[in-house]
């Protein structure tokens, strides 16, 4: 537990130290940085620190009355804060800059990293003043002393020039550290232990004696060895089935904000589940139903029955034989052209794309780099494509360059030749974190060690950036840098299949390699016109703004929900703007009770745990669709609430200042 505690100090020091040394908000008038004026050691074990924070006003209203309140301290890190941490200013003018120290005892050579200073403010209005709130600080590296006067020509410099860090809600600050910090406290875990430990136990009991009664009743197979064997077959027995009503939900109708889940009864203590007729119209938080596109659409739906009565529901043919229509070559053209790359070529089954075009791309005597936390189809295709396989600390960079450093240094195994070829893969938004991948800094590593660059949009692709271009689009990154982007259509695009898009050199050589493209049926013509018409809905060329309402919504949506279940006091991992938020659960008896709970008061929500994630972080994860309105969200969060009470799931304290939840029911009202 101590190294998974340092691990977590450690994921946050390096999230500071990668960011950028100044923040402010976008919408925000101030620019705030720290500085550590001092240093006291009082004795071997503990130092005192005095911190002064600058405020610079770079707005154009005349007066502003500010309140600096650092109430969010790390308490893990910091023993004690000694003195007043909060300051109020009646008068701050544009372009002036005003201080506010104080101090505070930690142990020895502990990391101050600035406190997430939330600055209240008023502006004067022809109706008198308005209150309003700045996008607090991010943790800041420290300047010394002999920057004190750097720092202030820099914060006039930065005054129409320094970039948002991080936008769209005040409560970013508390949203990054929660997001790096997978800690479970001591007693979590304790008690997560003891449940699976008992779990274990009792399991195997039962399997002894259930051993001993078919020996006695010869009810086993004679000299045959067990057809299921290992520990993945104790744990679907043992303990995936006794929740298994959690998982697997049969739907009867579209997936859209809102659909009918159909319930399910069983007779012999959960072994097997029985439909009954009797179905509950519950919220949908489980789909990745991003921008709206799997229910019926006003310009999509005609147009994809059109193409079912144009081309039939299959080409029943590969793509080189007579799986090829007007539709696939459409198609593309369209994608290859919407996400900023020569060519692009498209597969019918997203974990296909990964797990067939990997194999292809790479083989003996190259190296694949992959995060800690890529998908399982990225796994398996790195697998299967014979290459030396590496992996680095998820999301970090620094370990990335660490890991080509040593393997260029060592070479190929046994020979210690240079590599054939190094392909570093990541995907664009992690869809069991939530967050958003660090592609300016890995694809910076990649250039300085030429490695190629393997991008998975699956979640990012149609659901974050200003057009919905992805992770590239929304970082700006541009996507000459990345060698090969892939990406699905079963999230934003409401359909199925996926891409690969690349130079015109590279598709060429996968379509004439790749046994999905040679061998497989193509994708069904009316899931390519759904595709197609997502597109240009998405591009405003349906004759509408439908869809830059769609992709505002998504993100609107996305970071008022997870700004609310923070204050609540919930453990939500991931980034601003990503629409899938993991709630942490981490007790196995936690699963079925938050899913059973959320799902009687009419809210549905996808559980998640071992093998898919680590075993001790079960966790909900939330997917948020623009086909939300805001009144679905408040009601969903009203339910999370009342259940994460009732089942303990809200590991941190609840902000005191959470009227943004009731005043917008009001509103509602």
């Amino acid at each position: 537990m101590e190294n998974a505690f340092r691990s977590g100090i450690l994921a946050v020091l390096a999230l500071i130290f990668i960011s950028s040394s100044f923040a402010n908000a976008s919408d925000s008038p101030f620019i705030v940085a720290h500085k550590r004026v001092a240093l006291k050691k009082l004795n071997p074990i503990v130092e005192r620190i005095s911190v002064s924070i600058d405020v610079y006003n770079r707005g154009s209203a005349t007066a502003y009355d500010v309140t600096l309140a650092d109430d969010s301290w790390a308490q893990d890190v910091f023993d004690s804060v000694i003195g007043n941490t909060s300051m109020s200013w009646g008068r701050l003018d544009a372009g002036s800059l005003v201080s506010h120290s104080f101090e505070f005892e930690s142990k020895v050579k502990t990391v101050y990293y600035g406190a997430p200073a939330l600055i209240t403010y008023r502006v004067p209005t022809k109706s008198g003043l308005q209150e309003a709130y700045s996008t607090p600080t991010l943790p800041l590296k420290i300047l010394s002393d002999s920057d004190t006067g750097k720092k202030i020509e820099k914060l006039k410099r930065l005054q129409s020039s320094a970039p948002p860090a991080f936008h769209h809600h005040r409560n970013q600050t508390l949203t990054a550290v929660r997001s790096k910090m997978i800690t479970i406290p001591y007693l979590t875990a304790l008690t997560t232990y003891f449940s699976y430990g008992l779990l274990f136990v009792f399991g195997q009991l039962r399997d002894f004696f259930r051993r001993i009664i078919d020996l006695w009743s010869h009810s086993s197979l004679q000299g045959y060895a067990p057809i299921c064997l290992g520990l993945e077959d104790f744990y679907i027995r043992r303990l995936y089935l006794r929740i298994q009503d959690c998982f697997n939900r049969p739907i009867s109708s579209p997936p859209d904000a809102w659909f009918d889940v159909v319930e399910r009864v069983s007779k012999d203590n959960n072994k097997t589940l029985q439909r009954t007729k009797n179905v509950s119209r519950c919220l949908n938080l489980g789909s990745y139903n991003y921008l709206g596109f799997a229910a019926a659409d006003e310009y999509c739906t005609p147009r994809v029955i059109e193409s079912l009565k144009r081309f039939s529901p299959s080409t029943c043919s590969s793509r080189v034989d007579g799986g090829t229509t007007t539709l696939h070559t459409e198609l593309e053209e369209r994608v290859a052209s919407f996400v900023g790359k020569p060519a692009a070529v498209v597969f019918g089954m997203g974990y296909v794309t990964n797990s067939a075009i990997l194999p292809v791309l790479i083989g003996k005597g190259g190296l694949i780099i992959s995060d800690s936390l890529n998908h399982n189809s990225i796994v398996n295709g790195a697998r299967g494509s014979g290459a030396t396989v590496r992996v680095f600390q998820h999301n970090t960079p620094s370990h990335l360059e660490k890991v080509l450093r040593e393997q260029i240094a060592d070479g190929q195994p046994r020979t210690h030749r240079p590599w054939k070829k190094i392909i570093i893969v990541v995907e664009g938004i992690y869809s069991m974190e939530g967050e958003l991948c660090k592609l300016p800094e890995i694809v910076a590593v990649c250039k300085k060690y030429k490695a190629y660059v393997y991008l998975d949009e699956a979640h990012s692709i149609g659901a974050v950036g200003k057009t919905g271009r992805g992770v590239c689009e929304l970082l700006g990154v541009d996507t000459a840098e990345v060698d090969v982007m892939m990406g699905t259509f079963t999230k934003s695009f409401g359909s199925c299949g996926g891409y690969i898009a690349g130079s015109k050199e590279l598709i060429q050589y996968l379509k004439y390699t790749c046994p999905a493209h040679l061998y497989a049926t193509s994708v069904s013509p009316p899931a390519a016109q759904q595709i197609i018409s997502s597109i240009k809905v998405i591009l405003g060329e349906d004759g509408s703004s439908r869809g830059a309402q769609k992709l505002a919504g998504i993100r609107e949506n996305s970071n008022f929900f997870r700004s609310e279940l923070q204050k609540m006091g919930f453990e939500v991992l991931g980034d601003n703007d990503s629409p899938v938020m993991p709630i942490m659960l981490y007790n196995p008896s936690k699963i079925p009770a938050f899913s059973r709970e959320c799902l009687k008061r009419n809210v549905a929500v996808v559980t998640v745990a071992f093998p898919a994630t680590p075993l001790l972080l079960a966790r909900a994860r939330i997917c948020i669709s623009a086909a939300h309105t805001r009144k679905d969200l408040i009601k969903a969060l009203e339910v999370i609430s009342s259940v994460g009470d009732l089942v303990g799931v809200k590991y941190f304290p609840a902000e005191p200042n959470k009227q943004q939840l009731e005043e917008g029911r009001v509103k509602m009202e």
